[in-house]
């Protein structure tokens, strides 16, 4: 196992939490890029998978593009034009609300449901390399995790 020291080539941090912060980011975009060159396999961005996750997640219901800007992972990206490109590819629905014409409806259509089934392996394999991990240490990852968030927050 290769510590965040030599990973980025630095054996000095000025405290145990600016370690542990550069630790996050140095391992969240590790993740990242991992994901990303999988998915330009099935021509997709993690984003654009992202808004296909939560869509399935409504399970047959509708959504906009402000519920899925709020419940994303990555808050920046401009889920308008990430829904136009997923539309263009066959893999959502787009319906404009009969109450409201100036919002649209998102939903996720069968092609989009396939390419989720078939992205699912993915998921799988990178997961299989952390069950040699504890369930116990990966709640409690996920619970500090959660701490540094709410933390930062403040």
């Amino acid at each position: 196992m290769k510590k965040i020291e030599e990973e980025i080539q630095q054996t000095k941090f000025g405290t145990s939490h600016e370690k542990a912060i550069i630790n996050i980011i140095f391992t969240a975009n590790y993740i990242q890029d991992k994901f990303k060159s999988e998915f330009k396999k099935f021509d997709i961005t993690l984003p654009q998978y992202n808004v296909l996750r939560i869509l399935k997640g409504k399970k047959g219901e509708h959504a906009t593009c402000g519920l899925i800007k709020n419940v994303m992972l990555d808050k920046n990206p401009d889920v308008t034009r990430l829904c136009d490109k997923l539309y263009e590819k066959q893999y959502i629905h787009r319906n404009l609300n009969p109450d409201n014409r100036r919002e649209v409806l998102l939903s996720i259509s069968n092609n989009g449901l396939k390419l989720i089934d078939e992205i699912s392996p993915l998921f799988e394999s990178i997961y299989q390399h952390l069950f040699e991990i504890s369930e116990n240490d990966m709640l409690q990852l996920s619970d500090h995790l959660d701490l540094v968030r709410d933390k930062i927050k403040q």
